[in-house]
This record gives structure tokens, C-alpha cells and sequence, in this order.
């Protein structure tokens, strides 16, 4: 808000303002409000944005803040939130800063004492969740896995262990990958594939991720993808069989974990005796 010589007369504020995840009828009055009334809209993607903003005649000027720009950008905006501005932080779709350069923005305000607030609203990952069926009364999002093939796999076998729901984000050209490894780590166990949520072509399937995959090499899979992995039969902690103890124990020998305490560490995860894992470890290093 401005004074009559065209000042701040009030303290500025950032705001992280959630948008739709597909229908544009998923946005929040107080949404609306706050992007016509603010001084800046700083969005990840001008032109996915501009749709959102020309269907309900938002006219506030942008700025771009994205990941190749977040450190200077984010000081940009810091200081102009201190000045007295009001800027709206939207991402292209869903909540800000939830597996998004955002969170950054979060990190910098924290620090420098920034005044933020968040205005709630559609969510990918807990939209996912409820279309799932799954239980939602203890779950744990993962964002997107690792890239790097040791520590996705370290993150899979994790998840198998863990006896929550877990709501995971995919790239459709990383989605039969995906799939292939959950086949060998997590076997049977149910997941959802969730595509282009809200959207005409909403679709969730469910099955085992050898089924999916099946499904998914018949056709090219597009659009925003969400996947969500049952959580185990049991809240007992999962027992790695034969061949996900195997990989569990290269991985930690990858990782540079003495041999002595990868032995102890994959005993404890798995159904397989000690003597049965040192006989691995030993095949591993190439000394049988």
C-alpha cells in the first residue's frame, strides 16, 4: 500500500501463494486477491502462468524467479519486500517451494528476517494420496528420487522399508526406469500411477510396477506424474529377501561403508543370517 506521495506506508510482505494443479477453477479467493493487490507476481514460467493470470485479468507485473536465477533474483525480492513491496511467489503449478526453487526463497527470508506468509491450496502429492486409496494416515513425501542410480536405489530400499505411503514426483521420459527398479526392489507391492490430476484426461492406475511398466511400454506415458507406493502388509519393519540384501549391501560397500559394519547393518534389515550376508560381502570383493 502506498501513501499519497506514492510511498510504502505499510510493511511489505512475501507472500507463497498456491495455484492449480490443472483446473483453473482451483484457486482460492484470497488467491485472487492478493495477485491483483500485489505489487509483483514472481513466477517460475511466464508463459504457464500468463494463462492463469489472463483467465481471471490479473494485470500485475511479473517477474521471473527460477532456479537459474533464484540467488540474485532472491535478493532482489528480499529487498524490495523489505522496501515496503508486496510480491506473490507462484510456481507453475501446485504450492511453492515443495520440490521447487522456492524453497530457497524460504531459506533466504529465514535468514535475513523477511516477513512471509503462505496462502494454502492444491497439492500434486496430497491430491495423489487421496486418489490412491492408500492409507493417509502416515505417509512421507519423497519429491523427485536422486538421479544418480546408487542413491535412487538407496531411496527405494528405504521406501521399502518404511511401512508409511510414499507419494514420490516422475518425469514421464524417467517413468519406465522408475518402474523397472521399484519392480526389482519393491516386487509386488502396489503403487498408483496419478496423471494429469484435475486435468480432462485425469487418470490413476493401480497395480504392481511389472504391471505398470507393461502398460506404460504399450503407450508413451505423458504429462504430470505422481506416483504413490503402498505402504508394506505389516508395520513391522520390512525384511530385505535374498536378492534386495545383495544390493543393499553393494550399495553400502559402494558407499564406502567398512565391510564389518555393512555385514551388521544388512543383517539387520534382512531375513538372511550373518554367516549368509559375509558370504555375500565376500563374493562382492571378489575373495570366493
Amino acid at each position: 500500500m502506498t501513501d499519497r506521495n506514492g510511498k510504502h506506508s505499510v510493511p511489505g510482505l512475501l507472500y507463497f501463494c498456491a495455484t492449480p494443479i490443472g483446473n483453473l477453477k482451483d484457486i482460492t479467493l484470497r488467491a485472487l486477491e492478493c495477485m491483483k493487490s500485489a505489487d509483483y507476481i514472481a513466477v517460475e514460467n511466464v508463459n504457464r502462468s500468463r494463462k492463469l493470470l489472463t483467465h481471471y485479468e490479473i494485470e500485475t507485473p511479473l517477474m521471473v524467479f527460477r532456479e537459474s536465477n533464484r540467488d540474485k533474483k532472491g535478493r532482489e525480492i528480499l529487498k524490495r519486500v523489505q522496501g515496503g513491496e508486496t510480491i506473490v511467489l507462484i510456481t507453475d503449478a501446485g504450492l511453492p517451494a515443495i520440490s521447487d526453487p522456492g524453497f530457497s526463497l524460504v531459506e533466504m527470508a529465514v535468514k535475513e528476517g523477511v516477513p512471509f506468509t503462505v496462502l494454502p491450496g492444491p497439492s500434486a502429492a496430497l491430491t495423489a494420496l487421496l486418489r490412491s486409496g492408500f492409507t493417509s494416515s502416515r505417509f512421507v513425501f519423497w519429491g523427485f528420487l536422486s538421479r544418480k542410480k546408487k542413491e535412487r536405489r538407496e531411496e527405494l530400499l528405504s521406501i521399502a522399508a518404511d511401512p508409511k505411503t510414499a507419494v514420490i514426483y516422475e518425469a514421464p521420459h524417467r517413468l519406465l526406469q522408475t518402474l523397472q527398479e521399484m519392480e526389482t526392489i519393491l516386487g509386488e507391492r502396489s503403487i498408483a500411477v496419478c496423471r494429469e490430476l484435475t486435468k480432462r484426461f485425469e487418470e490413476v492406475l493401480k497395480g504392481t510396477p511389472g504391471e505398470l511398466r507393461g502398460v506404460f511400454q504399450e503407450r508413451a506415458p505423458r504429462g504430470e506424474i505422481t506416483l504413490v507406493v503402498a505402504p508394506g502388509v505389516s508395520s513391522q519393519e520390512f525384511l530385505l529377501q535374498e536378492d534386495q540384501a545383495l544390493m543393499h549391501l553393494k550399495s553400502l560397500l559402494d558407499r564406502g561403508i567398512p565391510p564389518g559394519e555393512a555385514v551388521k547393518r544388512t543383517v539387520r534389515r534382512s531375513a538372511l543370517k550373518r554367516s549368509e550376508v559375509y558370504e555375500m560381502m565376500l563374493q562382492l570383493q571378489g575373495k570366493k
